[in-house]
């Protein structure tokens, strides 16, 4: 009787292990595990207004033309990452106080389980931290013999998007502050582009003129912005560029302040939280940029809207 107990403890055993081992195999397992493909939609009405209390069901989303079954939803005003990256050149003190103190004051009003981290930086070097530096610690700091890296545009937004990738929340952004320039960074702006396009962090440009002016975009959007001046560099017009891989909209505004810089940063904190979350598994990983529409399916009592969101992502090479 023992024995037979043991056999039978035995086959069982051996049954669970490769029902066990089937379901591991199972492709599809593996894609639902790995591939969700996660959009961040802020919806507005014809005056700005962010309009709340839409369902699962008023939204769909279709991947290079084919609807998609919305598997994940959410409309809670979660919690955001923050990154900031600053770019230091040109180098005017008033500026950098004037930025670092706007960046300070936002961030010290962050709410519970939002964060952020700093990439300050010039052709001298970088400071990456997760608070604000002063000028002088800047100035300490970057004034040592040693440089370190990132020193230029584009590889210090690349680094940003996989620090901000790493943070916890589900909601991130990066905030660039910059004149556009970039000085000869070890990515190009191809490969900065197609970095951006794997990962889901929206990022906004605070551009900075050389009469001292600052205007904002969102980079992430599909199509180009209009000209922010007639005699845009093209340093700048490389930096806009990147608007055309995601989804978004543009703003800009001429003050300069450090009252409407931190402004700026409310407006981006409220869009970024109140955005919905609608969520896909795709039906295949081809390596291929893939174009994302997103529509209201029924409308909201005769109002007009407009939905924001990244134009497309980035679909992981076949397994």
């Amino acid at each position: 009787m023992h024995s037979y107990r043991i056999e039978v403890l035995s086959t069982l055993l051996a049954l669970f292990a490769l029902s066990a081992a089937g379901f591991a195999q199972d492709p599809d397992t593996i894609r639902i595990e790995t591939n969700l493909v996660n959009v961040g939609v802020t919806v507005k009405d014809r005056n700005g207004n962010n309009v709340t209390g839409l369902t699962k069901d008023n939204f769909e989303i279709y991947d290079n033309g084919k609807r998609q079954e919305v598997v994940l939803f959410s409309d809670e005003a979660a919690p955001v990452s923050y990154g900031f990256v600053y770019d230091l050149h040109p180098e005017f003190s008033d500026r950098q106080k004037r930025v670092l103190d706007s960046i300070r004051e936002f961030t010290a009003r962050l709410r519970e389980g939002d964060d952020f981290f700093t990439i300050v930086f010039n052709k001298r070097g970088s400071l990456i931290l997760d608070f604000v530096p002063t000028v002088e610690q800047v100035s300490r700091h970057l004034s040592l013999d040693e440089k370190s890296e990132p020193n230029s545009l584009y590889d210090a937004i690349f680094l940003a998007a996989e620090k901000a990738e790493e943070r916890r929340n589900t909601k991130k952004t990066l905030i660039v502050i910059s004149d556009g320039k970039d000085d000869d960074s070890h990515h190009s702006f191809s490969e900065l582009s197609k970095r951006l396009r794997g990962v889901n962090v929206r990022v906004f440009s605070v551009l900075v003129s050389d009469d001292d002016e600052l205007r904002y975009s969102d980079i992430t959007l599909e199509r180009r912005p209009r000209a922010l001046d007639t005699d845009l560099t093209l340093d700048r017009a490389a930096l806009e560029e990147l608007s055309k891989e995601s989804g978004g909209r543009a703003q800009e505004t001429v003050d300069r302040n450090l009252v409407n810089l931190v402004g700026i940063y409310n407006r981006i904190s409220m869009e970024m939280r109140f955005q919905y979350s609608v969520g896909f598994y795709p039906e295949e990983s081809d390596g291929k940029w893939h174009k994302l529409k997103v529509d209201i399916d029924h409308p909201i009592q005769g109002r007009r809207l407009k939905l924001t969101y990244r134009k497309g992502y980035q679909s992981p090479p076949a397994p």
